[in-house]
């Protein structure tokens, strides 16, 4: 792919992405407000928290625009400065806390499942979601986002031998020059000035912490998922709440499989490679449009799930229809009787 139709797929799917994920994500903060059952309690304010991450993951990303990248033995996510009045650090800050995404993401799914499980077990931990420990809650997504995002700045910092590695590359994958760029970058065997490759002992460790990072999350999630199946089964058939507990837990389980299926495992491989000098250049390329539209693909689970809110776009359809439908009616009487059908 040349580097100029690169840049209008990236720029198009960016805008589209951000266009769709704050449309999408806003229509389902309005559907959790007012179409949510009284069983959902607090968890209602778990979703909209959920939801305003991702319309701010969405906004970061058509700002920063990002270029995600790999060369032999580096990984990097690179922001053009060009036509930017900004200072290099504060780029490359962003740059840092556009990665830090990812902790913000994992832990919150992390959280729902925690709630779901204190939900189902019934033996009154569900109180430690009550409004007053809420912050506490919403802190630990942001504390997983700045652990990332703090590897990043620290570990995988902008330095000349870096650029000196990657800008060649870089310029002629997507005609981006380094000095006009700031970017966050592994590289795991730099060369000295002998020209003699050594591994680079802090990209190891900023990759150990990602998986550590990645790892609590992760564990929690399998955990507690595995629990609450078997909590669920335990509910017996006539139980009002077991149809909701069961589709708030499918669209659970879907959101933790987007982003381990278009997110986590890819970039896994993407960390990895590296390490092993192995070219993945197209996958790099693919998550680029990935990172940008996953924010759209996150919410879908919910209107899929659950049943309130599926229902409620299909009276609003429903109804959208009608009215489109008795405009191009001409009888009055015809009129009349589709608007009340609505």
């Amino acid at each position: 792919m040349s580097p100029t139709t690169f840049k209008t797929l990236k720029t198009s799917t960016q805008i589209a992405s951000v266009i769709l994920s704050v449309f999408i994500n806003s229509l389902l903060i309005t559907l959790i407000i007012t179409k949510s059952a009284k069983k959902m309690g607090n968890y209602r304010h778990l979703m909209i928290y959920f939801c305003c991450c991702s319309i701010m993951f969405s906004l970061m990303d058509i700002f920063i625009r990002p270029v995600i990248h790999t060369y032999e033995s580096a990984f990097f996510m690179v922001m053009d400065l060009r036509g930017r009045d900004m200072s290099l650090d504060l780029a490359g800050g962003m740059i840092c806390a556009m990665a830090g995404c990812f902790g913000v993401i994992i832990y919150g799914i992390a959280i729902h499942f925690i709630y779901r499980y204190f939900a189902l077990e019934r033996n009154g931990r569900v109180k430690y979601f009550d409004t007053k420990f809420l912050p506490l809650w919403f802190m630990i997504p942001i504390l997983g986002g700045v652990s990332w995002t703090l590897v990043s700045w620290f570990c995988f910092p902008m330095n000349p031998v870096t650029s000196g590695y990657i800008g060649p590359d870089l310029y002629e994958s997507f005609k981006l020059d380094i000095n006009q760029s700031a970017y966050a970058a592994a590289l795991f065997y730099p060369p000295d000035v002998n020209g003699k490759k050594l591994f680079n002992l802090k990209a190891g460790l900023g990759l150990i912490l990602y998986l550590l990072i990645m790892a609590i999350p992760f564990f929690v999630v399998i955990y507690v998922g595995i629990k609450s199946v078997s909590k669920i089964k335990q509910l017996p058939s006539s139980n009002y709440g077991k149809g909701l507990q069961m589709q708030l837990h499918n669209a659970l389980v879907a959101q933790t499989i987007i982003p381990v299926v278009f997110l986590f495992v890819p970039f896994g491989v993407l960390f990895i490679c590296p390490i092993f000098e192995i070219n993945c250049q197209f996958l790099a390329t693919i998550l680029t449009f990935v990172y940008a539209i996953y924010p759209v693909l996150d919410p879908l689970p919910i209107f899929f799930f659950v049943q309130n809110y599926r229902n409620a776009l299909s009276e609003w359809f429903s109804c959208f229809r009608c009215r489109k439908k008795s405009r191009v009616h001409i009888a009055p009487e015809e009129v009349s009787r589709d608007a009340d059908s609505c």
